[in-house]
């Protein structure tokens, strides 16, 4: 229960609701794997079931929610990207997004089109070549976005995807004719 909404990831603060036949074995390795969780992280995790701290969590989540509409919107404002090639998030902070065949071309995928993006316009998604399976050929056709930053974050970065998009697809356009 100690995860990103409560905003201490990495923490290894929880529990695991388990058979009663697996107590043992969990515990040997539970003892080898971890000594104990710092006292600090103790205390400062008991403050995350305060309703004050839930509260404000809660504003947290619809942030997210505003942020994730925002590019879902967006994304679907784009011919080129079909709809059915966007699967929207359900519990996480990213929305991953397929080119499909028809805008890729060698040496014009996910990869090189996050770096350009990156370069050109200062923003940053992530190729899925971070995320797929690497014997599998659909890494560099799929990228993925974080909308974690906030909703003025969304709200810049897909502006910039959409002054940036038509030039790329002008690149693709020029690749697919050279194969």
């Amino acid at each position: 229960m100690f995860d990103t909404y409560k905003k201490v990831s990495g923490w290894r603060l929880g529990w695991m609701v388990i058979p009663d036949s697996f107590i043992d074995t969990i515990n040997s390795l539970q003892q080898n794997m971890f000594i104990n969780a710092p006292t600090i992280s103790q205390t400062a995790a008991l403050r995350c079931w305060d309703d004050d701290t839930i509260a404000e969590l809660e504003t947290h989540v619809e942030k997210y929610r505003k942020s994730r509409s925002i590019i879902l919107e967006e994304l679907g404002s784009i011919p080129e990207i079909d709809l059915k090639n966007i699967a929207p998030a359900d519990g996480g902070f990213y929305i991953y997004v397929d080119l499909g065949e028809e805008n890729v071309a060698s040496g014009f995928g996910s990869v090189a089109m996050c770096k350009a993006f990156l370069e050109e316009e200062k923003v940053a998604f992530t190729p899925g070549t971070d995320f797929e399976d690497p014997n599998g050929n659909l890494g560099d056709r799929r990228f993925r976005i974080s909308y974690a930053g906030g909703v003025d974050t969304a709200k810049e970065a897909l502006e910039r995807f959409h002054r940036f998009w038509p030039g790329w697809m002008n690149r693709v356009k020029e690749g697919q004719k050279q194969t």
